[in-house]
């Protein structure tokens, strides 16, 4: 999903090279990518891609997300209205309500290529947006969020069954997606048309509900 911006290694250190009037798109950020160095704890975060701006050119203006509110999670749909709200609402509580408890997140095959790690799991993708979601992180002052799952150009759910729970059945769809981030100082990074693979499965019963959807699986397929 986006997460190949900056290094975060377990120390709470984060690993830049971005210049404060340029950030980068297509092969120019493959190179950066390489040039990030690994530390031996290293944790990815944020998989974007960006844009060069001279500095008498004045950053785009971000316009407030739409009003969303949580779903329940009582139809498979529910999770990505709820990703939208949790990103957009920066709250950490609500995108660990839709993570399943063996959620992973899987790379790119780009990112795995320039030697970057080929998945990680929940607790990773709940520190990793943790410090995305607080604008008042020393290390990502993130200032501003926007997340678009494009479920209204339709979803087409593909059945499974998983070797690691041969007696489930989960299900399946590719979409695109659009985000905006914007970084203190003057760093503003947008991408359209990112793409991925969904993977849902029912996690219910749950309270006085018979079905609980939750995501156990992420691969970004980067912005093909």
């Amino acid at each position: 999903m986006f997460r190949a911006l900056i290094l975060n290694n377990m120390s709470g250190k984060i690993v830049s090279t971005f210049s404060p009037q340029r950030v980068l798109r297509g092969k120019d950020f493959e190179m950066l990518k390489r040039q990030i160095l690994l530390g031996s704890l290293a944790m990815l975060v944020v998989s974007i891609s960006a844009c060069i701006f001279s500095p008498d050119e004045k950053k785009p203006i971000v316009p407030p997300p739409p009003q969303q509110n949580l779903k329940d999670l009582t139809h498979r749909e529910d999770v990505f209205n709820n990703i939208e709200v949790a990103y957009n609402k920066r709250n950490i509580n609500y995108y660990n309500g839709l993570l399943d408890a063996n959620f992973a997140f899987f790379l790119s095959t780009g990112d795995v290529n320039n030697g970057l790690p080929v998945s990680w799991n929940r607790a990773d993708e709940i520190d990793v947006n943790t410090k995305l979601f607080d604008a008042n992180n020393t290390v990502l002052p993130c200032q501003s969020i926007r997340m678009d799952i494009r479920a209204e150009d339709g979803i087409s759910w593909v059945e499974i069954v998983p070797e690691s729970a041969p007696t489930e059945t989960w299900y399946q769809t590719t979409l695109y997606y659009d985000f905006k981030f914007e970084i203190s100082p003057n760093t503003y990074i947008p991408l359209t048309g990112a793409k991925a693979v969904f993977t849902v499965r029912d996690a219910g019963p749950y309270q006085q509900y018979a079905h609980h959807w939750q995501l156990v699986e992420f691969r970004d397929l980067g912005d093909q």
